[in-house]
């Protein structure tokens, strides 16, 4: 949870500095444009509101032992946080990115060891995202 503590106060930092266009907030949700096109604030938020209720999921599941949707889940996340990656770089938070990097190795993790029929093996890296 502490990621999104971070997160939520470096995405605070964002909006107060101000943000990109709505051209480009909306290029960068549609895939119209560059797929370089400067994220917006925005674009973070629609991406954590769906980290979490992912991550929670992946959690039931690795709990369950269904690593068929553990594996999914855990995929959505790794290319979610490189959303998140790809936002903080954009907006130059070394830091940000960071976090939104190992978040995304731990998601692949996660998801490798899930797919691999492993939830035990999976549960590390997943507890890690949290953290």
């Amino acid at each position: 949870m502490v990621f999104y503590m971070a997160i939520a106060a470096l995405l605070t930092g964002i909006a107060a500095g101000g943000c990109a266009s709505k051209g480009d907030a909306v290029a960068a949700t549609t895939g119209e444009s560059d797929p370089q096109a400067r994220m917006a604030p925005q674009d973070l938020e629609q991406l954590m509101q769906k980290i979490g209720p992912t991550y929670s999921s992946l959690r039931k599941n690795l709990q369950g032992g269904d690593t068929a949707a553990a594996g999914k889940e855990g995929q959505q996340l790794a290319e979610l946080f490189g959303g998140v990656e790809k936002f903080w770089t954009q907006h130059n938070r070394p830091d940000a990115v960071k976090w939104a990097s190992e978040a995304r190795n731990y998601a692949s993790e996660a998801a490798g060891s899930a797919v691999g029929g492993d939830p035990a093996k999976a549960n590390a890296p997943a507890s890690n995202m949290s953290s």
